[in-house]
């Protein structure tokens, strides 16, 4: 437990000098989907900041094929909860963990905001008030700055249709209830736009 908290706060640290996170290993990290920990791991609880019908995340259990191409089973938002706090059963938590717990998260709600780290303001008008979004992309608040972008890399997030999954996913929600990991998100320079301002929105995602 110890090793996965000073991992996370590292990730949350690490992106000061917008190092890019390297390797493959896992670092000690908690594994999903098997009980015999050498055995290779193959399904995941992730997410993709893409809006849909569900609202402006979609959440997902995902099975990585022999072949290395994924199967996406899309999930509700209190899916993904049930089935990451260990409520559910899933074959990506068959031992029901607490994979919340695991990471240091101490609100399940921090699934919610996730659509802070794309958007400048709440894109859609409502009768609850929401708080501001984190990006500080001036000329595309519906997109993080490019230099946001930059952080959203060391957690896999590459462009909007990069899926988040396994221990990058929790880790990334981890960093999120940290105030200084946000501030410092916020305040990322808002750098030149890039030439692709939809950074891959438009980009088909198969479920």
């Amino acid at each position: 437990m110890k090793k996965i908290l000073l991992l996370i706060t590292f990730f949350c640290i690490a992106f000061n000098g917008f190092a890019q996170y390297e390797g493959e290993d896992d670092g000690g990290f908690t594994t999903f989907g098997e009980e015999d920990e050498t055995a290779e791991i193959k399904d995941f609880l992730g997410f993709v900041l893409l809006p849909d019908y569900n609202g402006l995340v979609r959440f997902y259990e995902i099975h990585i094929n022999d072949d290395s191409t994924m199967k996406y089973t899309q999930l509700s938002m209190d899916g993904f909860v049930n089935r990451a706090a260990g409520r559910e059963r899933s074959a990506a938590n068959p031992t029901k963990d607490d994979f919340f717990r695991n990471f240091g998260i101490k609100d399940y709600n921090i699934v919610s905001r996730l659509w802070q780290l794309r958007y400048k303001e709440y894109p859609y008008f409502t009768q609850v008030q929401h708080e501001a979004g984190w990006s500080n992309n001036d000329e595309h608040p519906e997109l993080p700055s490019p230099q946001q972008f930059e952080i959203l890399k060391q957690f896999g997030i590459e462009r909007l249709s990069s899926i988040c999954y396994g221990d990058k996913c929790f880790m990334l929600l981890a960093c999120m209830e940290n105030p200084d990991w946000v501030t410092r998100y916020k305040g990322s320079s808002n750098v030149t736009p890039s030439a692709n301002p939809k950074n891959g929105e438009d980009d088909t995602f198969v479920d």
